[in-house]
């Protein structure tokens, strides 16, 4: 059975191979490496091809290898979704051992949600920064009474004139001592049923009366925060979607932030560095691959992540 994607693609994908080769061993550089966890990917031939990964993020969307089907107008590359092409996009990467884009909650959370919901403002003004890096987002969702009951969230807004007042807390913002934004519930109409007295407001992080404070976990790392709101104001143009709908809008971020996921480009990657951690280790003299039982765990890992890439 022949399981290709035909000669249509043929060209596609030796475009994609020459990039590789082009930026092969390329080391990406800067914090944003460190906020976002980016894997880096070792390469003996090119160490010397170092590129800050705001940088890197902007190289990919120009050669159509992220945000393909995000209009230009948006910051994103322009092209029709084709699904076949990110898989192609996504094998070569992989085996060239190729940095993939950088995500997160900006990106894969608001940026679908502003396509789908935002004004054509709101989509000139947040989409492109959040592609390219330029502006790091944080979720304001949970709070110490509202977790696995988010409805019940207490966090208030109050419109005052042209500008929204702000009052309370959110709990376990990861990102929020980094990030320049916010996407927020928060609850502006206290008279009516909780779900439908919830607006999804956009809030910039060096407002006055933001408050961050760091929780530091069981291993001495501070990857969630805590968020406090003082009076803090904001245009009242900061909102998606209409007043008292953003259970609807946040609705539609979780589910864009579920299907992130379980991203295919990033375990195929993993598992790659996997396979050469064990043929380059070993254990009382002999590689890690070349004994049995773990070499019977990674055929079954991957078969769990070509199941994940085919249906992913």
């Amino acid at each position: 059975m022949n399981l290709d994607f035909g000669s249509k693609y043929d060209g596609f994908r030796d475009e994609v191979k020459e990039f590789c080769n082009h930026y092969e061993g390329v080391q990406l550089t800067g914090t944003l490496g460190t906020l976002y966890g980016h894997e880096e990917i070792k390469n003996s031939k090119k160490q010397d091809l170092k590129i800050s990964i705001q940088d890197w993020q902007k190289i990919l969307i120009e050669h159509g290898y992220f945000a393909r089907n995000i209009p230009i107008k948006y910051g994103g590359y322009g092209d029709e979704l084709d699904i076949v092409k990110n898989v192609i996009i996504t094998d070569e990467f992989s085996h060239a051992k190729i940095p993939v884009a950088t995500g997160g909650q900006g990106i894969d959370f608001l940026v679908p949600t502003l396509l789908e919901m935002g004004t054509e403002e709101q989509k000139n003004r947040y989409i492109k920064p959040a592609l390219h890096l330029d502006e790091i987002w944080c979720q304001g969702y949970s709070e110490p009474n509202a977790g696995s009951d988010l409805a019940s969230l207490q966090t208030k807004g109050i419109l005052d004139g042209d500008e929204w007042v702000i009052n309370g807390q959110k709990i376990w913002t990861s990102t929020a001592k980094y990030a320049q934004m916010m996407f927020c519930l928060v609850r502006t109409e206290p008279d009516v049923p909780k779900h439908q007295g919830i607006s999804y407001l956009l809030i910039p992080m060096d407002t006055p009366g933001i408050e961050i404070r760091p929780l530091v976990d069981m291993t001495l790392h501070a990857g969630f925060n805590e968020v406090f709101f003082t009076n803090v104001r904001i245009p009242a143009t900061n909102i998606i979607g209409a007043r008292g709908q953003g259970w609807l809008v946040a609705n539609k971020t979780l589910t864009h932030e579920r299907s992130s996921l379980g991203d295919p480009n990033k375990m195929v990657t993993r598992f790659n560095k996997l396979v050469e951690l064990m043929k380059n280790e070993s254990i009382d003299g002999e590689r890690i691959i070349d004994k049995p039982v773990f070499r019977d765990r990674l055929m079954k890992t991957q078969g769990k992540v070509l199941a994940l890439k085919t249906h992913g």
